[in-house]
């Protein structure tokens, strides 16, 4: 046994082992590539416009070893001398650089065919050899892997960009500048000077859940219709519920939909958000649980009305939206319009802003009845903020699960009802407005009774 390790160990660190494994790996990275290239071959040839037959899995990964062969080789006849070493590489380079050179001169003015991927692909490939032969293994095959992916998906990137206009190109920079550039400005939660309860990093990002979920739901609907903005509804409910119905509102406005359409869709981002915190909630009472217990007709009556105003809010969805004829080129008017609204953005922001200090300005008037108040009034702004403070609260024993069930029912109440606010603010019809008052107060009504009853119980 023993000298079967030795054995192993003396292999491992041989020279000749380790040119035998760089041997294997060029040529596997190099015709990885080559086997996209030979399905591209049979399948895919004529949607690209690729003339003749273009290099294998042999021809790239044989080009691959020549890369690794450049590294490899010249320190073995080193002993010759450091000027022979040179020369060795410069050969071995040039002989993988003539090949590509030839085959593209091939293509050009044998085939008549102009395209320059499968060279490309054949020095990176060349590329990915040098690597195998400095030892740096893992970037070779993830590139590998990268590259080949890049190749496998050419028509469907090429699709996307004649599919995406130039303004909506530019909308999407918009936005990545706005990401990226300004994001690390509010990486640390700031307040604001005068009140000391508005946080800019909260601000920022629900600004820019606006802007990207309004960029989402335009090219969903741009691809898929308007049936697409329901179950935009139902994801941007789970995630932001209020940023979800200011995209909603736009969307139905810039197509000029049926009234309808709006508010089913404004009920479904509702009935998505009392999902979300009945699970959120649910999810802080187990981990919480050890600080405090819920009496067990207070748990009832509170998954009871969450389950009340769930089903309320399907069975509204279900009357609210109705089938519209789209006319043929009924899109384009999206096509014109910007994906995304700054000014729509920013009235949003504004009520949120204005809820946020109404909010604070209650809590702290109320004294001990703060907490209750709070959840009524903070549930404007943010339920499952409010949510994870009350039970922040319970693990250190300042209120009881019960204070914080009833919380957590009051503020989702409130989130239900301050859709109306949100609707309004990005510019929803009058007609919308009246149709949603009802059935927001028919969703919140269970959430709110069961919230005050565990509050007094």
């Amino acid at each position: 046994m023993q000298a079967c390790i030795e054995i192993y160990e003396a292999l491992a660190n041989s020279d000749q082992l380790q040119l035998l494994i760089k041997i294997i790996l060029s040529f596997f990275v190099g015709a990885l590539i080559g086997l996209e290239r030979e399905k591209a071959r049979s399948s895919l040839l004529k949607e690209e416009g690729e003339a003749g037959i273009p290099p294998g899995v042999r021809s790239f990964g044989f080009i691959s070893m020549l890369g690794s062969f450049v590294i490899t080789i010249p320190p073995m006849v080193s002993v010759l001398g450091y000027e022979e070493f040179k020369i060795v590489s410069i050969l071995l380079a040039f002989f993988a650089v003539t090949l590509i050179l030839l085959y593209e001169i091939y293509r050009l003015f044998v085939i008549k065919d102009s395209g320059v991927t499968t060279p490309i692909a054949l020095m990176l490939s060349f590329t990915l050899g040098l690597l195998i032969g400095l030892g740096r293994f893992i970037e070779a095959i993830a590139a590998s892997v990268f590259i080949t992916f890049m190749l496998a998906i050419k028509l469907r990137i090429e699709a996307l960009i004649k599919f995406i206009t130039y303004e909506e190109f530019l909308s999407a920079l918009e936005i990545g500048i706005i990401v990226f550039l300004f994001g690390p400005f509010f990486v640390k939660d700031v307040y604001d000077p005068i009140f000391h309860v508005i946080n800019f990093k909260t601000l920022y990002v629900f600004f820019v859940v606006i802007l990207i979920f309004s960029y989402m739901g335009y090219f969903l609907v741009k691809i898929k219709g308007p049936q697409a903005i329901q179950y935009f509804s139902f994801f941007g409910g789970l995630v932001n519920s209020e940023a979800a119905v200011v995209s909603i509102v736009r969307l139905v406005n810039s197509m000029n939909l049926h009234e309808n359409i709006a508010v089913g869709n404004i009920i479904t981002a509702t009935t998505a958000m009392v999902f979300r915190n009945i699970v959120l909630t649910l999810i802080m009472v187990l981990m919480t649980i050890g600080a405090g217990s819920a009496s067990i007709h207070a748990f009832m009556v509170f998954v009871a009305s969450y389950m009340a105003s769930a089903l309320a809010g399907y069975f509204l969805i279900k009357l609210s939206i109705v089938s519209v004829a789209i006319e043929p080129g009924k899109f384009k008017v999206l096509t014109l319009e910007k994906p995304i609204s700054y000014s729509i953005a920013l009235k949003a922001l504004l009520v949120f802003v204005a809820m946020l200090i109404a909010t604070t300005y209650i809590t702290l008037s109320f004294g001990e009845l703060g907490v209750l108040f709070s959840s009524i009034f903070g549930g404007l702004v943010s339920a499952e903020a409010l949510i994870f403070t009350v039970f922040s609260l319970v693990s250190v024993g300042k209120i009881t699960i019960n204070t914080a069930l009833a919380s957590a029912l009051l503020a989702t109440g409130s989130a239900i009802l301050n859709k109306l606010l949100f609707a309004h603010a990005a510019g929803a019809k009058k007609v919308i407005l009246k149709k949603i008052i009802w059935q927001l107060l028919i969703i919140a009504l269970p959430v709110e009774l069961a919230g005050a009853y565990i509050a007094v119980m």
